[in-house]
């Protein structure tokens, strides 16, 4: 077992109402709110006015900024940094799912430097030494982004996709009401269940031993499936969301990684170059690369694998009983793409792919990735 810190100062609200409690919350932030939003869905529903109400009424002024695409790019972030400077807006408000918190995060850094915000993502300049104080509002539950300090964002002129991460990102507070998750399709509710299955995968298969973060890992992933399953027939029952929720949130917001070097990262890196190349949703794209780098790597890491056979499916499974399940779990259950054909990506696009899983030198921070690699799993995953 390793050596951990355990850091986490995000307050979280959970549970129906909860965002009733918004406007006191952000009193001590100010008195001026940059709100982020996506495309458009939440003015529909009525999760917006709730928020400007809560704003209103605790006497804060706000800005909207809308148009946050579900693979976000950094020239979002800094337009709306730029409003948000024009504004004077004292703290940031997001109100989406993981594409509009990552990219929240981003504009929190970029209120205080004259920079673009893309130059923390390629590391040309230094790290934040302030960021203003973020507000998230949840309606998607996937990333775990309320309850952590990284980011993603992409930069679709050069075909780079990049993640950041630093301790001032970290939300101030978020709000998680499962109610707000009842309009999500069910094709991104199922999307959302494989991004959080795959964030455990990414921890859980680094080769540190961490029992209890090992049985942790196990049950949450075993809950997914069970919540994921059930939400296919039952997409407004409370309870069936709330636990979807609430898994998402653990999944990524640390607990897993203790007594852990942290985590490989590999397949997010390539289903990045997938989602940068083709638009492709990121649940979905990792819904297709997971089962193949888990048959491909299969023979280093066969006995955690064993263990989840074990745990989710009995006393005598193996390894490849796991896999098989958790495809057809994807294939089946979810409906979401488990080959890049099903996605309407061909063999055709292959050497597209491996020319940007080139320029980005994709690989695992344990599991190493080479240029035959790379070609074994797009092969596996045709």
């Amino acid at each position: 077992m390793e050596n951990f810190v355990a850091y986490n100062p995000t307050k979280l609200y959970f549970g129906k109402s909860c965002v009733d409690k918004l406007g006191k919350e952000a009193t001590q932030y100010g008195q001026k709110a940059l709100v982020l939003i996506g495309k458009g869905s939440i003015k529909k529903n009525g999760i917006l006015d709730k928020v400007l109400s809560q704003l209103k009424n605790a006497g804060i002024d706000s800005t909207v900024y809308e148009g946050i695409k579900s693979n976000p790019i950094y020239q979002d972030a800094d337009a709306a940094v730029a409003q948000g400077k024009a504004f004077g807006a004292t703290m940031v408000i997001a109100v989406g799912g993981g594409s509009v918190l990552d990219t929240a995060k981003a504009v929190a850094a970029g209120l205080y430097v004259a920079h673009s915000v893309w130059d923390f993502y390629t590391r040309k300049a230094q790290a934040p030494t302030q960021a203003a104080p973020l507000i998230t509002v949840l309606t998607l539950a996937a990333t775990g982004s309320e309850m952590n300090m990284f980011t993603v964002l992409q930069n679709d002129e050069t075909g780079v996709k990049s993640g950041y991460g630093h301790p001032l990102l970290f939300p101030k507070a978020s709000f998680l009401d499962p109610e707000y998750t009842y309009s999500v399709p069910l094709d991104y509710t199922a999307y959302g269940v494989a991004d959080l299955i795959s964030h455990v995968m990414e921890l859980y298969f680094e080769p540190s031993d961490s029992p209890l973060s090992h049985y942790y890992s196990s049950d949450i992933i075993q809950l997914a499936i069970q919540y994921g399953r059930a939400v296919m027939n039952n997409p407004t029952d409370y309870d069936i969301r709330a636990n979807i929720m609430w898994l998402a949130t653990n999944a990524l917001n640390g607990s897993l990684a203790a007594g852990k070097r942290g985590g490989d990262w590999g397949v997010h890196g390539f289903e990045h170059s997938l989602s940068v190349l083709f638009d492709i949703p990121h649940g979905a794209g990792l819904s297709i690369v997971y089962p193949a780098w888990l048959k491909s790597y299969q023979p280093d890491i066969s006995t955690k694998l064993d263990f989840l056979a074990q745990r989710l499916l009995g006393p005598d499974a193996k390894g490849v009983d796991y896999i098989n399940m958790l495809e057809k779990f994807y294939r089946d259950d979810l409906g979401i793409p488990t080959r890049l054909s099903e996605a309407n990506i061909g063999t055709d696009k292959h050497a597209l792919i491996l020319e940007n899983l080139r320029q980005n030198r994709v690989s695992g921070g344990f599991f190493q990735m080479d240029e035959a690699r790379h070609q074994d799993l797009l092969n596996r995953m045709a």
